[in-house]
């Protein structure tokens, strides 16, 4: 049945998204792979959230967090866990497979390019240029995930003494989790409730 409008004139139905297939996993998560120069989170982000809708800024932020406290490439686990939220083990396999193999090949190639042409002077001043531009989006990643989080004072404590423990003390990212992880969990569980 269509909506009225503000106009009073009626629209059409809303249109519903598209099925989360394999392929359409697969795909999102090889343009996701092929992007990430120097960290693929600022991407995963827009293709997930915003281009796919597969999840929504809060969702996303869940899935980074479970993924962050498992073992392996977080955005490897991101890929297995929307996979599987949407076509299981099949959804996880295309995601994982999407998201390494056709940057693996690019990776393949431009290694035995390098190997000629390492001595080039500018080759070297480009690295330099593109690790800059990685820092400043995983910079921004990190802005759009805070947004995500309550606004609450317990989860801004919590994420400056993450970021203290792992950049001014250099505590290992392991550790820094160990301990912060239980008293996030507690303060979300007591917020909620």
């Amino acid at each position: 049945m269509s909506e009225p409008t503000s106009a009073g004139v009626e629209a059409g139905p809303a249109r519903a998204a598209p099925p989360v297939t394999c392929r359409s996993l697969a795909w999102g998560f090889a343009r996701i792979g092929l992007s990430g120069i120097g960290g693929v989170l600022p991407y995963a982000h827009r293709t997930i959230v915003t281009d796919e809708r597969w999840l929504d800024d809060r969702e996303f932020t869940e899935v980074l967090s479970v993924a962050q406290l498992l073992p392996g490439p977080n955005i490897g686990n991101v890929a297995v866990l929307v996979g599987t939220r949407f076509r299981g083990a099949a959804g996880a396999a295309a995601a994982l497979g999407g998201l390494f193999v056709p940057p693996l090949l690019v990776f393949l190639a431009l290694a035995i390019l390098y190997r000629e042409f390492a001595d080039v002077v500018w080759l070297k001043q480009l690295f330099v240029g593109i690790g800059a531009a990685a820092a400043g989006l995983i910079l921004g990643m990190g802005f759009k995930l805070a947004v995500a989080l309550p606004r609450k004072a317990w989860a801004g404590a919590i994420a400056l003494a993450a970021l203290g423990a792992a950049v001014v003390w250099r505590i290992p990212l392991p550790w820094v989790v160990v301990g912060l992880a239980p008293l996030g969990i507690l303060c979300a569980w007591r917020w909620r409730a």
